[in-house]
């Protein structure tokens, strides 16, 4: 039978339907593993080697203890999402007005974060070590980037074609402007909201419940909790949150990052091995970067794996239908043995 569920921290509306799969495999189509494929290819601009046909600005690196290669790698993105940009303002400055509208043109940052120097790996194919690597890369750059300036910066990763990757080398992307979406504003808000009336944070009244129910856990350290939404939006989506209430990404002890790297390994690894290296997004949730220190925001990542595409109703309406019961899909992902 379906439900309507909403959820805590959003107020948002989620239709779960189980019933619509009808006995049809919810995967239509499946991803080879990475395994496939050759750890260096010729014509990929972010493998060692490349460099001199493929030149980006480097920014920052990891080296590899290893070998004699960088192990993480942080460069200037060629194909900026701000062209012909300047570097991002340190203080507040207007908005050019268009008539009746708002424009602002001329400053932000966009930055690749190269995961390996191999080419066929993944966050679900690495080892702790390399997962704590690409972390650590994170939240240098976050750090840098949010250090207090006027920006909204905006951490991600896209993994498969339907998830907006247009290169299949690990990578993610860190982007820093001087507005705030509409939908950091909205999460913000609501966690507002949420501890005027109860004088809590939501987050941490959502990880104490799951934490005490035990239902939709996947996977869960000393700091560090994995769990399917009570009302997800797609099957085996996951939030990731620190258990203390931290506001920030880049507030965060440094001495968290191996914790934070051993949560998102186990979770990347199992989504790997169940649902056969499917295209997904990684998106931090950080509030504005002046209001990291606020108590009612609760820092966390989202894992969004694809597995259908939304139909009309869902882009008409708004609201998500998810075919898989959030008790369905942490069973299926605890169960996967991911060492």
């Amino acid at each position: 039978m379906s439900e309507l569920r909403q959820r805590l921290d959003t107020g948002e509306w989620v239709i779960m339907a189980p019933e619509r799969l009808k006995g049809r495999e919810l995967q239509k189509r499946k991803n080879p593993l990475q395994s496939i494929y050759s750890t260096y290819e010729k014509n990929c601009p972010f493998c060692v080697g490349n460099d001199d046909r493929y030149s980006n600005i480097e920014i920052d690196s990891i080296s590899n203890s290893r070998s004699c290669n960088w192990a993480v790698r942080c460069l200037e993105n060629k194909f900026q999402i701000f062209s012909n940009h300047e570097p991002a303002l340190l203080e507040p400055s207007e908005y050019t007005r268009d008539g009746i509208y708002c424009k602002f043109s001329r400053y932000g940052n966009h930055e690749l974060i190269i995961e390996s120097a191999e080419h066929n790996k993944a966050l679900g194919t690495m080892r702790r070590d390399e997962v704590s690597n690409v972390i650590e890369m994170y939240y240098r750059r976050y750090k840098a980037l949010n250090n207090g300036k006027n920006l909204q910066t905006v951490l991600f990763k896209n993994h498969g074609n339907l998830s907006g990757a247009s290169q299949r080398h690990p990578h993610s992307q860190i982007v820093s402007m001087m507005v705030v979406p509409e939908y950091v504003r909205f999460l913000v808000d609501n966690a507002m909201r949420y501890y005027d009336r109860h004088g809590r944070c939501v987050f941490c009244k959502i990880i104490e419940y799951e934490t005490k129910l035990d239902k939709r856990v996947v996977y869960q350290n000393d700091k560090f909790i994995a769990i399917v939404p009570y009302a997800s939006s797609v099957p085996y989506e996951i939030e990731v949150y620190p258990k203390r209430h931290i506001g920030g990404f880049d507030i965060m002890p440094n001495e968290d990052i191996l914790e934070l790297s051993d949560c998102l390994h186990v979770v990347m690894r199992k989504i790997y091995l169940a649902l056969s290296n499917p295209d997904f997004n990684i998106i931090f949730r950080n509030p504005p970067y002046h209001l990291s220190n606020i108590l009612p925001y609760h820092w966390h990542l989202k894992v969004m794996p694809y597995l259908e595409t939304p139909g009309g109703f869902e882009l008409g309406s708004g609201m998500r239908v998810n075919v898989m019961m959030p008790e369905d899909s942490a069973n299926v992902l605890r169960n996967v043995v991911s060492n």
